[in-house]
């Protein structure tokens, strides 16, 4: 665990904001991948989050925004240009039931992403280097949800995910405040948008998510 007792009792606030029970198995395994991720960012600069309190709320707590929108049913996810493993690890961590794809097409978080899968020892995770235009397209889908984190436009990530989804399945796409703009033209009955904020801060997220169709 961080040394530190600052960020143990703001993940542990977050944590029963988002209604997720607290233990200490969570806690550490959050602990264990802070002190990686700031290992591997000295070399590898996987995050420009340095400091212990804003990692644990800018990128864990803010991941696991993504359950209060995911289906209770959901048991496949791929996390789409996951980065450093953000939102999958975490949400993975807390709904250890899924089975996870973390897609990312940089080598470097690519060995990160798989060195904190094993660290980890979780389970049923696949991890994938590439882009999503690379992922062989199967009739009717793969995955029960894909989520990513701001890396694409609301019409570039449903384009370009929706092949990957099955029906009733879900795209869920975390932005950040004006993010109205990038719903001109599109079709917005398709789509709900919830808005949540970033516990222990005044941090708002809007969480756009499309269902497929049966």
């Amino acid at each position: 665990m961080p040394t530190d007792l600052l960020p143990i009792s703001i993940l542990r606030e977050g944590l029963t904001a988002l209604a997720i029970p607290a233990t200490q198995w969570l806690l550490e395994a959050f602990g264990v991948y802070l002190v990686e991720l700031k290992r591997w960012s000295r070399i590898h600069n996987l995050t420009a989050i340095t400091e212990d309190a804003d990692i644990v709320r800018r990128h864990f707590l803010d991941s696991l925004l993504y359950l209060r929108c995911l289906p209770p049913d959901a048991r496949s996810v791929i996390d789409v240009g996951s980065g450093a493993g953000f939102p999958g690890i975490p949400m993975k961590l807390v709904r250890p039931e899924l089975s996870l794809c973390l897609l990312e097409p940089t080598g470097k978080k690519v060995a990160f992403l798989r060195h904190m899968v094993a660290t980890l020892s979780l389970p049923n995770v696949t991890v994938l280097q590439g882009r999503v235009e690379d992922i062989p397209v199967i009739p009717g889908g793969t995955y029960d949800a894909a989520v990513v984190r701001s890396l694409f436009s609301v019409d570039a990530f449903l384009t370009k995910t929706a092949a990957l989804v099955k029906p009733r399945g879900v795209m869920l796409l975390s932005k950040g405040k004006g993010y109205e703009k990038e719903l001109i033209g599109l079709n917005t009955d398709a789509l709900h948008v919830e808005q949540l904020t970033i516990p222990t801060t005044d941090i708002q997220r809007f969480i756009i998510t499309a269902t497929m169709s049966a």
